[in-house]
């Protein structure tokens, strides 16, 4: 049985939440995240190594961070996607799909989002 690897670098961990800041934008949700709702959406356990990746986004430019407040709740960081510096025509949205009969690889498909 293969294992989902769980242990990535710091740079391809800030790949993948910008990546999913991408995913969220482009479903149109554009609401602030904390960092609580960002950990888990990459199966990541909360704790402070994401809050720092964050904040180090936060100074490379590439996320916006904002306190705001929530009803009958403690105030919250939230973070948002800076619009300036993304965008989601890139390489890493390609994707490449094999087809196969009976094991053999048939075919290949390219998708381009």
């Amino acid at each position: 049985m293969k294992y989902k690897q769980k242990a990535y670098k710091r740079e391809q961990r800030k790949e993948q939440i910008l990546l999913q800041f991408d995913v969220w934008h482009s479903n149109g949700d554009t609401e602030p995240k904390t960092m609580y709702r960002i950990a888990r959406a990459l199966d990541m356990t909360p704790n402070q190594r994401i809050t720092d990746l964050l904040l180090e986004l936060v100074a490379e430019g590439k996320l916006v961070s904002d306190w705001y407040e929530k009803a009958g709740r403690w105030t919250s960081r939230g973070f948002v996607l800076n619009s300036e510096a993304r965008t989601l025509s890139r390489v890493v949205l390609r994707r490449r799909i094999t087809v196969s009969k009976r094991g053999v690889a048939v075919g290949q498909l390219e998708l381009f989002s």
